[in-house]
């Protein structure tokens, strides 16, 4: 075994005796070295718990602790060292702070750092609104705060952590804040806002405690409800907030939010609670009282006045009016007041009237100020008092002026001065204890005169009591007011009566009644109930008032008069009737007034009158009772004779009125203004017949009238009336009267014996040319008195056709006789008549009465009618043929012209008969005149013209020997009365034509006439399926007759249709969506022809997007034979989807689309099996499609011509899809014209078109906000963060957008000027499956736009963050505006999404920090690519002042180097302080990346304890207000904010724009359109480009523009090549189309753009290409150019030569 080398070198050392000396001492010292260590070692966590510790002394209570009488005297807090009283702070961010620093109870921690400058984050304790609560009695002893319960952890026992203790109240309207050592001097009121500020609470101590610590108020305060809020921070809920009833405060945090924090961590903030002061607490003498809090004192001043200043006193109001007597004029108040819970003293109640003041007065209260009695005394004013322990003194009272705003409480008036009515009264209580009540009754009167009480519209009489107190000096605290509302209602029933009317027939009450003299009597009852439901008050001096003026006919009135003794009056109450006999009665007629003593004969016939109560005694109408008016009106007979008719008219209206009641609602001139309310009346005198005409019927065989012998006969002539004798030759003892005869019977005069009309002459007419009198005429004369027939005389009219006589001309007179006439008329000259109405009309011109006469004039008549029917026939009619359509190029019947058939039929057609031809003016055609409209008149049997012949010609070839002369039969006028017609317009256009028979025209049997007619159609139908139509109508106008007596031979109908052969329709348009995963869904846009049915969608065919389903249809009038083709034309900007059949007619089901053979290879056929509208499954449609997109094509057959609108014709169904991206994209509306073209059965011959339209606006971009639904909101209330959510929903259906390709599909997003964009908060998903979708997006700083580019086919929704740039809790607001659209379209394409009024609250009730530095983010990122994060970019942060409106660098302070990972530099969390600014400096940036060198300034700014903040980061928030460029200058108010987005834009390869237009080079200005550009790795610009780019000139876009490809490898060279219209790359100087015209390309590096290097298209990252479009123009050669060259060479060449020939020959001579 080997030795042990180390023992053998201990041996040979310890042989060693000095070096054995040496190595002793040397392990002596390091021996004592280890024992130092090793015990330093064990005890130093031991010193380290020490340090830990609180500040607080461990301290136990013992028997020397206490007094004998059990007093705590040794002045210590019994306090034992837990685990909460070490606070161990783990460095979470390698800040390097120590762990375990715990603030000292000066507010700075153990570095001396300044306690709430460590706040890395804020939560928010919402503003709570606590109301006061019920008083509680204060102790007076000990401290003023509640205890807490056992196992709480109450604050107000750590004082330690709590920073401040502050009131809140306010003064004037205006806040005012105190801390402790001040004082609350006179607040407003006794509401205040206690607010605490706390600090270093461990969160572990929380987590013991369940999270929360309670705090008690004072307990001079109360809480009345218990109230509980959120805390917010950075809008999420961290906790709550609870006030109790009981003054307790429970601060409560969420699990999680503790957790979160850590349990190394403290916390700090603040909190306030609303309560009310009790008044209890307030010492009498001064008014004051002292609180005392954990921070100190602070004192309360009320002042001397508290208790009228700040006590409470409710007060109530009725009126009960309407319990008491309603026939009083008194309405009753009562005013109750009761004294809150402290008791009130020197209350003022004053009252007053504020609306219709004139209509009362107060009752009973004098100018004199009074005691109040306790009890009711009549209507004077008295005082009631309850729950008082004592007897109080009576409250006074006083009538007064009202009171105003100089003056609330009106003093006495102690001199002579009146009361200005109705004034107002002051009610006076010197003293009330707590809950005392009192209330004051008393009563106002209504007034008795001046028609106030407006009856129709309600009046409100408004009364309203003001409280008040007043204290020392006068000072008058308002107390608050009450209202009452009293109106005075009447309801009422009126009426008037005829007591004596015979009967109600028609509505028409008649009277019969008459005196001696044959004058009528009508007797009246005017009645008036006041009701007693609905009434509440007696109308004063109620007066009837009785018209017969203005409302009887005027030319009656002087024969109708009052009976004057006839009036009673009558009262009803309680339903006792009783006649009042005196009442006063005046009289007037016309403008005259009214009068007692009224004298007939001087002022004539009074015409009205009014009825009152005497002068002692006037009429009271109290709610409940009536009263009525009986009186007689005596009317003469003349007033049937003055008014010329046998039933005459009596009205008769009534009002009434009373001093205190009117109705207003009329106007002043008005009749009934003053007056309540009207009624009329209207009688009817009706027993009387002047003259009444009947007539028999038609006598069926001939009648024999005798004529007795004995009775007088007279002759009727010319010359007069001849009484005939028996030997007269023409006296005949009877007459024959013939078969057809009508009978009539005329009675006259039946006026009851009171009228003569002996001398009055009768009048009896007929028609002569039709009609004549047969015989004699029997007259009998009728006394009226005895009923019984006088005499019987007769009168020969044989042959007349009018008589006259009068009654004194065959011997009576001077009677009041009636008579009766009965004579024959008969029908004469049968054979010139068809049928004619005759009116036979009897008249009386006048008749008299008491010697006066009273002529009639032509009024006083009777009439009968008789139709004859004769022997002449004549009839046409109408018959509508055919439409025959224009000639190319006509200029006459442009519209073409309706045949139309006039058969006429009869025996003969009378010379001067009209034939009039018209058309219907809202179905018009119109008429030629000249004759053009006369196609020709033929006679025969020819019936059935319109269906044997097909047209005109037709018929005329066939009929030549039928044919008449029209011009020899007729003669022809026009009429064009008509507006749209020739008159006044001379347009040729005739709506009437008249066809006059020149002469007699026989006709018989099978020789009628055929009158053949047209007429031009003013204009032509344009709607499909609706038809035009076209109406002539027919009358015959019989000779000697007017037009106005014309006959209706009926009309004649044609119909035009526009598309008869084919038409085109819209079914609908509706959008398609597939994004369900399902068959999708159907949403319609516009119903068409389809009505929104979606069931004939076929939707299997489609894929999601926009479309117009049309429809064509062939055959609709039922005229095609045959197979025919029809060719689709598919619009520019659609895509055709499908073609099926969709319907056929009822008789054309056999019809279905065909096979076409010998198509060009350009035709692809398609095919598809369908259901069709009228459920016919399996329906095969087979069409083709041109290959170009544009055209499709069908053929369908075999139609069948069968002429029946709609049944043998079938649809086809074109659906299209919108492709045109200015619709999709742009928002734009257009219209699409779908053009249908008929063809034959091989296509050769067009033979009809049809179109139809369908319009599309359609939006693919929606945006909103987190905050509402809506596009623009205006808020309400502040946001709880700075930061917006914004959501784009794009392509919602998931629809193809994009049809070329290389297109990208790309989101404009401009952020408005208050917003800035939080970068890396982008996020997309697919809203089909919800899977995330990667999107490209770019942002541009200075202009604030972002760039989205996302997949086409796909509906996508992305979601970002903003923060909008305005300061929390300032009153502040902004206008935040968010617009979205796509890239290279109109913004009517996207949305615009505002919000109005925005501001934001950090600190809503509260806030809760923790202990750490505010930790600032610095992101680095590619604004050409967001999710391109920057690792590498330095730094340089300054700490800075503003000194001077200047930022410098503070003196002495070395800046913090930072660089960027994965685009983020997060500073130390302990190298940052609050309310300080920092520059922030970029010095290095990444290769291929552009540097920013713009300074960011940012401060993370924090209030004081006052809650505002310094004077100098106020300065530097005014200063950044002012810059007003918040990307630059930015104010960070939460950690959330503290942070600065900085963008480094790549260098790329940039491609530069520009023209040549003309050939000087001189026109540069920009081309419109869309010019795109390729990145490729080749010279040659072969295989895909890596990168395509585009720049777009609009319409007045001028100047230079760029666009920049992205960075790829930085040291390759790269070439930029323009690409043409089929995106290939254009070689320099080489033709080519762009956008539709020609160019050549020139390309150059930047600083070398004359052209010549035609390989200047190749740059590296950072180069820039210049692409120049020059216009294809020719250019001449450049000045001393080699094209020039040879020119002057050869020149100088032909001049030597000639010189030289030029010296031979010289030489020669």
């Amino acid at each position: 075994m080997q030795k042990n080398w180390r023992t053998e070198y201990f041996k040979n050392l310890i042989k060693d005796k000095t070096r054995t000396k040496r190595w002793r001492k040397v392990l002596l010292c390091l021996s004592c070295v280890v024992v130092f260590w090793t015990v330093y070692a064990l005890i130093l966590p031991a010193i380290t718990l020490e340090s830990k510790k609180c500040n607080i002394e461990e301290h136990t209570h013992s028997a020397e602790c206490y007094s004998e009488s059990q007093e705590l005297i040794c002045g210590k807090e019994e306090h034992v060292h837990t685990a909460e009283c070490t606070s161990i702070n783990n460095d979470l961010s390698d800040s390097g702070e120590e762990a375990g620093t715990v603030p000292d109870a000066s507010g700075n921690d153990a570095n001396g750092n300044e306690e709430g400058k460590n706040t890395p984050e804020e939560s928010v304790i919402p503003e709570e609104s606590v109301v006061p609560a019920e008083p509680e009695p204060s102790s007076g002893t000990g401290t003023t705060e509640t205890p807490g319960e056992t196992g709480e952890y109450v604050l107000n026992d750590h004082t330690d952590q709590i920073t401040s203790v502050t009131f809140t109240y306010k003064k004037n309207g205006k806040e005012v804040e105190v801390d402790k050592g001040q004082t609350i001097d006179t607040p407003d009121d006794l509401s205040m806002n206690i607010k605490v500020v706390f600090k270093s609470i461990p969160v572990a101590t929380l987590i013991e405690h369940n999270g929360k610590f309670v705090y008690n108020l004072p307990k001079e305060f109360q809480i009345k409800e218990t109230t509980t809020k959120n805390m917010t921070q950075d809008s999420d809920v961290i906790g709550t907030i609870t006030v109790d009833t009981n003054g307790k405060v429970v601060v409560a945090y969420n699990d999680e939010y503790l957790k979160k924090l850590g349990t190394n961590s403290t916390i700090s903030g603040n909190f306030f609670a609303s309560a009310e002061l009790k008044l209890n607490s307030v010492t009498e003498k001064n008014g004051q009282t002292t609180v005392k809090t954990p921070k100190g004192d602070i004192t309360i001043n009320l002042g001397t006045d508290y208790n009228e200043h700040y006590g409470t006193v409710a007060v109530t109001k009725q009126c009960s009016k309407e319990k008491e007597d309603k026939s009083g004029d008194y309405i009753k108040y009562t005013i109750t007041v009761t004294a809150g819970e402290d008791g009130i003293k020197n209350l003022y109640v004053v009252d007053q009237f504020t609306e219709n003041k004139n209509l009362v007065n107060y009752v009973g209260i004098e100018k004199t100020k009074k005691n109040l009695d306790s009890t009711a005394n009549q209507q004077n004013p008295y005082e009631t008092i309850t729950n008082s322990e004592s007897r109080p003194a009576p409250g006074t009272i006083y009538l007064t002026n009202e009171a105003n705003s100089g003056q609330k409480i009106p003093e006495s008036i102690t001199d002579t001065t009146a009361v200005t009515e109705p004034g107002s009264f002051v009610w006076n209580i010197a003293e009330m204890k707590a809950g005392e009540i009192r209330t004051l009754t008393y009563f106002v009167k209504l007034k008795d005169k001046g028609g106030l009480i407006n009856t129709k519209n309600g009046q409100n009489i408004t009364n309203v009591a003001n409280l008040y107190t007043k204290g020392s000096n006068d000072q008058v605290y308002d107390k608050g007011h009450v209202e009452n509302t009293f109106q005075p209602k009447i309801s009422y029933n009126i009426s008037k009566d005829i007591l004596n009317s015979a009967n109600t027939s028609n509505n028409q009450l008649t009277v019969k009644d008459k005196d001696t003299d044959g004058n009528y009597i009508i007797k009246y009852k005017l009645s008036f109930t006041l009701n007693n439901e609905g009434s509440n008050y007696p109308l004063k001096n109620f007066v009837f008032w009785d018209y017969l003026q203005n409302f009887t006919d005027e030319k009656m009135l002087p024969y109708i008069s009052y009976d004057k003794d006839s009036f009673e009056l009558h009262e009803i109450k309680s339903g006792k009737d009783t006649k009042i006999p005196n009442f006063e009665i005046s009289w007037a007629n016309g403008n005259k007034e009214y009068k007692k003593d009224w004298d007939n004969i001087k002022e004539g016939e009074p015409t009205r009158f009014k009825i009152k109560g005497g002068e002692q005694n006037p009429i009271i109408v109290n709610p409940g009772d009536s009263y009525y008016v009986t009186y007689q009106v005596k009317v003469k007979p003349e007033v049937y004779a003055v008014m010329k008719t046998g039933s005459v008219k009596v009205t008769n209206r009534y009002r009434v009125s009373a001093d205190n009641a009117c109705d207003k609602s009329k106007g002043e001139n008005d009749p009934m203004n003053g007056m309540i309310d009207e009624f009329g009346r209207d009688t009817w005198l009706n027993e009387y017949t002047w003259v009444q005409k009947t007539k028999g019927d038609s006598l069926t065989v001939n009648e024999d009238v005798s004529v007795p012998s004995d009775q007088e006969k007279y002759e009727y002539t010319d010359a007069g009336l001849s009484k005939m004798t028996s030997n007269t030759p023409e006296t005949s003892e009877s007459f024959i009267v013939p078969a057809g005869s009508y009978k009539y019977t005329v009675i006259v005069n039946k006026t009851l014996g009171q009228w003569d009309v002996t001398e009055a002459t009768m009048t009896d007419t007929l028609s002569p040319e039709y009609m004549q009198y047969v015989g004699y005429m029997k007259i009998t004369a009728h006394n009226e008195v005895s009923n019984k027939d006088v005499e019987i005389k007769w009168v020969n009219i044989d042959g007349k056709s009018t008589f006259s006589l009068k009654p004194s001309d065959i011997g009576w007179r001077a009677q009041n006789y009636s008579y009766q006439f009965e004579y024959y008329a008969t029908p004469k000259n049968l054979g010139t008549i068809s049928k004619e109405n005759v009116t036979n009309t009897f008249k009386l011109d006048k008749a008299r009465r008491n010697g006066q006469d009273f002529t009639f004039g032509d009024a006083v008549k009777s009439s009968q009618t008789v139709t004859i029917t004769g022997n002449y026939n004549l009839s046409a009619q109408k018959k509508a043929w055919y439409y025959e359509k224009p000639e190319e190029n006509a200029t006459t019947w442009q519209n073409g012209q309706l045949y139309w058939i006039i058969e006429v039929k009869g025996n003969v057609i009378k010379a001067g008969t009209q034939i009039k031809d018209a058309v219907s003016w809202d179905k018009v055609s119109f008429v030629h005149n000249n004759g053009e409209s006369i196609a020709g008149a033929y006679q025969g049997n020819l019936d059935g013209i319109e269906t044997r012949y097909k047209n005109f010609a037709e018929f005329q070839q066939a009929n030549t020997a039928s044919k008449k002369e029209i011009n020899e039969l007729f003669e022809l006028s026009y009429n064009g009365n008509r507006d749209g017609f020739d008159n006044g317009e001379h347009n040729g256009r005739f709506n009437d034509m008249f066809i006059k028979a020149k002469k007699d025209i026989e006709l018989g049997e099978n020789q009628n006439l055929y009158i053949i007619v047209r007429t031009e159609p003013l204009d032509l139908p344009e709607e499909y399926r609706e038809p035009k139509r076209y109406e002539n109508r027919l009358f015959i106008i019989d000779s000697g007759k007017s037009e106005n007596e014309q006959r209706a031979m009926g009309s004649a109908e044609q119909r035009l249709y526009n598309g008869g052969d084919i038409l085109k329709e819209l079914g609908q348009t509706f959008e398609y969506d597939r994004t369900d995963g399902t068959n999708g869904t159907v949403k319609v846009i516009e119903p068409g022809k389809d009505k929104g049915d979606t069931s004939r969608i076929c939707t299997n065919l489609l894929t999601s997007g926009v479309y117009a389903a049309w429809a064509f249809k062939v055959n609709y009038t039922g005229e095609l034979q045959g197979t025919y083709r029809v060719l689709e034309e598919i619009p520019d900007g659609m895509e055709l989807a499908y073609i099926r059949i969709k319907w056929h007619g009822n008789a054309a089901r056999n019809i279905v689309s065909k096979d076409i053979t010998e198509l060009g290879k350009e035709w692809k056929r398609e095919r598809n099996l369908t259901t069709t509208d009228r459920q016919e499954s399996d329906q095969e449609t087979i069409y083709y499609v041109n290959k170009n997109g544009k055209q499709a094509l069908i053929e369908l057959g075999e139609f069948i011509a069968g002429k029946i609108v709609d049944d043998y014709s079938v649809d086809v169904q074109v659906v299209c899809r919108v492709t045109d991206k200015k619709v999709l994209l742009g928002g734009e509306q257009k219209t699409f014209t779908n053009k249908v073209t008929l063809q034959n059965a091989d296509g050769t011959k067009n033979i009809s078109t049809a179109t139809a339209t369908a319009t599309f606006s359609d939006k693919n971009l929606t945006k909103k906000n987190n905050l509402t639904g809506e596009s623009n909101y205006t808020m309400s209330a502040p946001n709880t963060s700075q930061r917006l959510t914004y959501t784009i929903t794009a392509n919602a259906r998931g629809q193809q957008l994009l049809t070329g390709d290389g297109e990208k599909l790309t989101i404009v997003d401009k952020l408005g000027d208050n917003l800035s964009l939080v970068g890396d908060s982008f996020k997309a998903k697919d809203l089909q499956n919800n899977t995330s979708v990667n999107i490209k997006t770019k942002y541009d700083p200075k202009t604030k736009i972002i760039e989205i580019e996302i997949p086409d086919k796909t509906p996508v929704e992305i979601t970002y963050e903003a923060t909008v740039n305005v300061a929390p809790d300032t009153g502040k607001t902004v206008n935040v505006t968010n617009e979205v659209y796509w890239k290279s379209y109109s913004s009517g394409g996207g949305a615009t999404n505002t919000i109005n009024n925005y501001s934001y609250t950090l600190n809503a009730g509260g806030s809760t920090e923790s202990t750490e530095h505010p930790v600032l983010t610095i992101k680095k990122t590619d604004p050409d690519d967001l999710s391109n994060k920057l690792t590498g970019v330095k730094f340089n942060i300054y700490e800075c002042e503003l000194v001077d409106e200047v930022i410098r660098h503070k003196d002495g302070v070395n800046p913090l180097i930072g660089e960027s990972i994965n685009g983020v530099y997060t500073v130390p969390n302990t190298a940052l302080n609050y309310n300080t600014i920092y520059e922030v400096q970029e010095t290095e940036t990444v290769a291929g990346y552009i540097r920013d060198t713009t300074p960011h300034y940012i401060m993370r700014v924090k209030k004081e304890k006052n809650g505002n903040y310094s004077d100098t980061v106020q300065a530097y928030i005014d200063y950044c207000t002012k810059q007003n460029m918040p990307s630059k200058y930015k104010v960070a108010y939460d950690l959330q904010s503290f942070n600065l987005e900085i963008y480094n834009a790549q260098e790329g390869i940039t491609v530069e724009k520009k023209f040549i237009n003309d050939a000087a080079g001189t026109d540069s200005k920009p081309v419109s359109g869309i010019y795109r550009f390729g990145l490729y790795d080749n010279e040659e610009g072969t295989g895909k480009p890596l990168e395509t780019v585009s720049i777009e000139y609009g319409p007045g876009d001028m100047g230079v523009k760029k666009a920049k490809f992205k960075n790829k490898n930085i040291d390759q060279t790269y070439y930029v090549f323009e690409l043409d219209d089929k995106n290939q790359p254009i070689k320099a100087s080489k033709e080519a189309t762009i956008n539709n015209l020609q160019y050549t390309v020139e390309y150059s590096a930047e600083g070398n753009s004359n052209g010549e290097n035609t390989i200047e298209n190749a740059a590296q990252c950072g180069g820039t290409v210049i692409v120049t479009n020059q216009s294809q123009t020719k250019i001449l050669p450049s000045t001393g150019s080699c094209g020039t060259l040879l020119y002057r060479v050869a020149g100088t060449l032909m001049i030597f030569c000639a010189g030289l020939f030029m010296l031979i020959r010289y030489t020669k001579k």
